[in-house]
């Protein structure tokens, strides 16, 4: 990636305990920033990142000067102290969220208030302190919503696009970029069967039929900085290279390489969840573009008298009619990402 980016610019993440956070974090410490300002509402999230990123017999405030990084305690929730944190910077990456389907309906409110709420509060904040670029981290699961985390996260998403065309807006560019589940990630699918094979216990699904995008953190930061690195504002980007398989066999697979014996239970769909997940509506379809490993759809507003894209682009935009990872090429994903 083209180290100018981030030379000499102050850069701000929110959620920057979260796995998606902490990595954006790490790698982005690896450019010559003025700053970097990791920002969590969870205070033991930020000793334990701080920890992991210092590794030395050094006072903190010695390793915060050395590498220009400010571990920040704060909520997206409290609007004032959005603009605290974002004073003097030139770039956002906005990644805070609740992003777990089940606790999201069983606490819509909350949701509503992190996802909803707090990125209007981050967003009115960019604005009054002229940040330079805002990139919203969104998810699959705003297309066609049917959980209280998509729907709040599609929410989210509209308040981000539309600020590139409010009046009070005179410098900033909004953007948003789409993917899958974090393979590995903290309370994903793939940690949990490894901590119930781990325990002895049987694997748990919710369906057989279930189909997932899947891609690794790694992957993941290198196109969330690809997408700073090229967005004008407006943009919707979407990772495209993502690998995509069943969870009953993601199960089976673990089972098959661990020789594992106990069962898979199927504990029946959960309130909310999906059988499949989708990248774009089927109009946003219509009006992508193609950059390298990202789609690009470059104004939603703009819908009338469109015509359709070739099915063969389209394919890859639902986790079913992707073409699905078998048990073996499962197994060969999860050891070239060095996850078993």
């Amino acid at each position: 990636m083209n180290n100018k980016l981030f030379l000499n610019k102050s850069v701000l993440i929110t959620g920057a305990t979260g796995s998606i956070g902490s990595a954006i974090t790490q790698q982005i410490l690896k450019y010559k920033c003025k700053v970097v300002r990791a920002v969590s509402n969870d205070e033991n999230g930020i000793y334990k990142l701080s920890e992991k990123l210092t590794r030395r017999n050094v006072t903190l405030n010695i390793n915060m000067k050395k590498n220009n990084i400010r571990y920040l305690v704060g909520d997206i929730r409290d609007a004032k102290r959005c603009e605290e944190i974002c004073k003097n910077i030139d770039i956002i990456i906005h990644a805070a969220a609740m992003k777990h389907v089940p606790i999201c309906e069983y606490n819509p409110d909350e949701a509503i208030k992190t996802n909803v709420i707090g990125t209007r509060n981050m967003v009115k904040a960019a604005i009054k302190n002229k940040v330079k670029k805002f990139l919203f981290i969104s998810t699959d699961k705003v297309v066609n919503p049917t959980s209280c985390m998509g729907k709040t996260k599609l929410e989210a998403e509209k308040i981000v696009l539309k600020s590139n065309y409010i009046k009070k807006n005179k410098h900033s560019l909004f953007s948003i970029i789409r993917f899958g589940n974090i393979i590995g990630s903290r309370g994903s699918v793939l940690p949990k069967f490894l901590e119930q094979i781990k325990l002895e216990e049987n694997l748990t699904i919710t369906h057989k039929k279930i189909t997932r995008f899947f891609i690794t953190i790694n992957l993941t930061v290198t196109e969330i900085f690809e997408s700073l690195k090229i967005m004008s504002g407006g943009e919707i980007f979407i990772i495209n290279n993502m690998m995509s398989f069943r969870i009953y066999d993601l199960a089976k697979a673990l089972k098959e390489y661990f020789k594992y014996k106990k069962k898979i239970i199927v504990n029946g769909i959960r309130e909310g969840e999906k059988l499949y997940e989708e990248l774009a509506t089927k109009k946003e379809m219509m009006i992508f573009n193609n950059n390298k490993n990202l789609l690009i759809i470059k104004d939603r507003r703009k819908f009338k008298n469109l015509k359709p894209k070739k099915k063969e682009y389209l394919h890859n935009l639902n986790s079913n009619n992707a073409k699905l990872l078998n048990k073996y090429l499962i197994i060969k994903f999860l050891k070239k990402s060095k996850l078993i």
